[in-house]
């Protein structure tokens, strides 16, 4: 299941840092916008931890995104279930 994990994490932190970058805000303008500490931040678009539901919805609104579009999977990713 930490393959998954791994996996599911790589593909939140580059949606994050593509939807930052594309609206052309900091790290830290993000941060500040959904209240959050800036390194917190940073880990969740490094990928180094995941953000808690809560934090995920002021990270979606800060990026005038919904959650859905930053945290879920796509169609390409894997869903675990092989039949």
């Amino acid at each position: 299941m930490s393959v998954a994990i791994s996996e599911r994490e790589d593909e939140v932190n580059v949606k994050l840092r593509a939807t930052r970058e594309n609206l052309g805000l900091t790290q830290l303008q993000v941060a500040e916008k959904a209240n959050i500490a800036e390194r917190a931040y940073q880990n969740y678009e490094y990928g180094k931890r995941n953000p808690s539901v809560r934090t995920a919805i002021r990270i979606a609104k800060a990026l005038n995104s919904s959650v859905e579009e930053l945290f879920q999977k796509t169609q390409s990713e894997p869903d675990g279930n092989q039949t």
